[in-house]
């Protein structure tokens, strides 16, 4: 694109603005290329759209942005006068409903009610599309945090659309956040039922039977899909259900297959720990013997002023609060679309080159290991940072990197241990369905300025902290490919 995509998208906001709309619309689709999901991007698009009197391609895209993010009362407003102008009088009213129940400016909820209040009591609306409305209200609303009011929303939808998968999925979804885990089971088998080899919902509910016990139903539902995660529920179902040895064998037929599955990777290191015998899987056995310590330090003659211009530059990045589907608590952290290191100037620049000759250190160190982690090292490989704050009280959960292959955190502001170890880094290779106390585990306690690299493949978490103070830190990946 050669732009990164904040850049791209104010770009597209000054030419929308400025009435250029060919420009804008090329502007908005390159940012959707790099990231089809980004919720401004499309919002932007589906006013072009509504404009040429496109309501049905606006709506779509309106209903992506909001999906994405149910916190913008532009997307809430946008999303329910669409529904207005294609005559979907009740899942407009139900959007209106919602709006209001979230402060959307009074002004606007207004004007909404007056062109919903006129509209024919006869009108005609499709079945079909209000029930994909209530769906995409539903995951608005459990986006929001509001789980029972999503709950009813898919219901609305089913019983509209008995034969809308998605909608099915989704309220498996829900059930499940909402540990009505008998019903999500259910509500996936529906899903499923309507749309045969439906990934997404047989990977779901084998979360779901895990979690219930039926570790022979969750195998089956792990079997018949095809993916990274799919080959580790696999593994965990035969490794809960004692088939050790055929969880072996299993690691090594698919080894030959695939030895760089982070997935796979992490699951095997804590099988070799716990039963002490080598697994097959190569990428990387003993991750806990590649973590490095490194400081800003040995590469910056001022570190602290170096760390502070860092501190400072971030301040002008977006970040949001406990992000979805992310380890982050009582924090903020920079959404998945912003690369920190797609900035090619000032401190962020400098901040790359410091930790490119760092791996180039790590790897050098590390040159004689046989390990796929090393031996198949990701020359060519690009980074990809986000930072993290963390408030009072807050940490980050066990967890890995998938996507990546080593990963990496650069220490900004740390907390004081207290003799608690708060504030630390933890790693172990427990994954979170199995923990095991007899497990290896190397913990760090970071200063200011710290460089921590580390397979991605290996569990870790940040230790809980007391003190009134933000904890700050750039973390990234090497990603394998250019």
């Amino acid at each position: 694109m050669g732009l990164t995509i904040e850049q791209a998208i104010q770009q597209g906001i000054a030419a929308h603005q400025a009435g250029n709309i060919q420009e804008a619309e090329q502007l908005y689709r390159a940012v959707l290329q790099a990231q089809p999901g980004h919720p401004d991007a499309n919002h932007n698009l589906g006013l072009i759209a509504l404009a040429a009197s496109r309501p049905d391609a606006a709506l779509a895209l309106f209903k992506i942005a909001l999906e994405e993010n149910p916190h913008s009362s532009q997307f809430w407003i946008s999303c329910t006068d669409t529904l207005i102008r294609l005559n979907h009088r009740e899942a407009a009213h139900a959007f209106l409903q919602r709006g209001a129940e979230l402060g959307l400016p009074t002004s606007n909820l207004e004007v909404l009610q007056q062109r919903l209040s006129s509209m024919p009591a006869d009108s005609m609306e499709s079945v079909d599309d209000t029930a994909e409305a209530f769906r995409t209200l539903g995951v608005a609303l459990k986006g929001l945090g509001n789980l029972e009011a999503a709950e009813a929303s898919y219901r609305k939808a089913t019983t509209l659309k008995p034969d809308l998968a998605e909608a099915h999925f989704n309220l498996g979804n829900t059930l499940k956040a909402l540990g009505k885990l008998e019903e999500a089971a259910t509500s996936y088998g529906q899903a499923i039922a309507l749309q045969p080899g439906f990934t997404p919902a047989l990977i779901n509910r084998w979360e779901v039977l895990f979690r219930l016990g039926e570790h022979e139903a969750a195998l089956q539902d792990a079997d018949s899909c095809n993916t990274p995660v799919s080959k580790l529920y696999g593994l965990q179902s035969l490794y809960a259900l004692g088939r050790i040895e055929e969880l072996y064998r299993r690691l090594e037929d698919d080894t030959e297959i695939d030895d760089s599955n982070i997935h796979v990777a992490a699951f095997a290191a804590f099988v070799s720990s716990v039963e002490n015998k080598h697994t097959a899987h190569r990428f990387c056995n003993n991750p806990l013997d590649f973590v490095h310590v490194s400081n800003i330090a040995s590469h910056v003659k001022d570190s602290n002023e170096f760390i502070s211009a860092i501190i400072d530059h971030l301040q002008g990045v977006r970040t949001e609060w406990e992000p979805a589907k992310k380890s982050t608590f009582k924090g903020f952290q920079t959404p998945s679309e912003i690369n920190l290191f797609a900035d090619n100037s000032g401190v962020m620049s400098r901040l790359r080159s410091i930790i490119e000759s760092e791996l180039d250190l790590y790897r050098s160190r590390f040159q004689e290991e046989t390990c796929a982690y090393i031996r198949k090292w990701p020359v060519g490989g690009r980074l990809f940072g986000w930072h993290v704050i963390l408030k009072q009280q807050g940490h980050q959960t066990p967890h890995i990197h998938a996507t990546g292959w080593l990963s990496g955190v650069v220490y900004l502001k740390v907390v004081p241990a207290l003799d608690r170890n708060e504030g630390a880094i933890e790693f172990s290779l427990n994954p979170p369905n199995f923990p095991d106390a007899s497990t290896p585990r190397v913990l760090h306690q970071p200063a200011e300025g710290d460089i921590v690299l580390f397979p991605s493949s290996l569990h870790h978490r940040t230790i809980p902290f007391s003190t009134d103070t933000d904890r700050i830190v750039i973390a990234f990946d090497l990603m394998p490919g250019a």
